[in-house]
């Protein structure tokens, strides 16, 4: 079978998003007025640091953490803004606070999303002889705050809220399999968790549309394990277009972020990213790629480079705000196109 080589990938994904940003005739306005995440640290903007005796190794409370744009830590793992501000920006719309953060406002959504959070119940891994910290928060937690949020501010009017919102459901996955693959799980076993991973993520998604959403955005982004990725997004993909037959009237947008830090990486030039530090920390200390996971960026005594928009990964796990908006220059286009709407 014939393959596209990486940058005839990178030149074809920018093609198709540039013919999907040209706004046609059929095309009616998004009117999106509120936003709600869910997910891990990707799109965390500060719940982890307000969840009493939560161990935080990447201390996203600390300096240099959100010091390119926020000029303070936010519990955001960046430099600064995640692909879910940019998300926001792109509708005119407010970043989203953490829901654990009380005293904000939550007029144009709700960010839920606690970083290390698994798709799967901490039950369903303890069984499996996978231990996870006490303070995870799955899914299921998460769609109770989401639930509750919903009770306490809408009320009867919520179905007819979130018909004008986007919902944005993960990336989820990644920290389910790095905690079976960090306690020495064989692939051969993680690969089987993938069905359970994947329907919890459709059941996810189901619950929320019967609450009233009709636009869900699903992210495509799972780091490291690459091959073992492919084998996920694939099953994503399917489940995604079955539970899409079965709601007709509601758009379920697979983003995907994957391809897009793909060519990011890729052909880094194009996006004016530095290509001797390509693969290198912006944050960190130590090792081929300034990372070192006994001392990693938050710590005492680590400091930031001094052009952190040059580099695509902050921290050595987490991206930086320039990779952020890079990506999200390429994704919401083409989200835009599949919604059927214009901002």
């Amino acid at each position: 079978m014939a393959t596209l080589s990486l940058t005839q990938f990178s030149l074809t994904l920018l093609l198709i998003t540039s013919f999907f940003f040209s706004p046609s005739s059929a095309q009616t306005k998004c009117n999106v007025n509120s936003v709600y995440q869910l997910g891990d640290s990707l799109a965390d903007t500060g719940n982890l640091i307000r969840i009493p005796g939560a161990s935080i190794i990447f201390r996203a409370d600390r300096s240099p953490y959100g010091e390119t744009f926020f000029r303070r830590p936010t519990g955001r793992f960046s430099n600064g803004r995640l692909i879910t501000d940019f998300i926001s920006q792109s509708f005119k719309l407010s970043f989203l606070n953490a829901y654990l953060d009380r005293g904000a406002s939550f007029t144009q959504g709700v960010n839920f999303a606690v970083a290390g959070a698994t798709i799967l119940d901490t039950s369903f891994w303890t069984a499996r002889n996978i231990q996870l910290p006490t303070w995870n928060s799955p899914l299921s937690n998460q769609l109770n705050w989401f639930k509750r949020h919903l009770q306490s501010t809408c009320g009867s009017r919520c179905a007819e809220n979130l018909k004008k919102s986007i919902v944005i459901m993960g990336e989820w996955g990644g920290n389910d399999y790095y905690n079976c693959f960090s306690q020495r799980k064989q692939i051969t076993e993680v690969r089987t968790y993938v069905p359970f991973v994947v329907a919890e993520i459709m059941r996810g998604i189901k619950e929320v549309i019967q609450l009233g959403a009709t636009r869900v955005l699903v992210p495509r982004c799972l780091r490291n394990f690459n091959d073992f990725a492919s084998y996920h997004n694939r099953y994503v993909v399917r489940a995604i277009a079955n539970l899409q037959r079965e709601f007709p009237n509601v758009s379920i947008v697979y983003g995907d972020f994957y391809g897009v830090i793909l060519s990011l990486i890729c052909n880094p030039s194009s996006f004016e990213f530095n290509q001797n530090t390509l693969l290198s920390a912006c944050c960190g200390t130590g090792g081929k790629h300034n990372f070192n996971s006994r001392t990693v960026c938050g710590a005492a005594g680590i400091n930031a480079c001094s052009n952190p928009a040059q580099y695509v990964h902050w921290d050595g796990i987490h991206l930086t705000d320039e990779a952020h908006r890079r990506i999200t220059e390429v994704l919401v286009p083409d989200m835009l196109a599949k919604f059927n709407c214009v901002v």
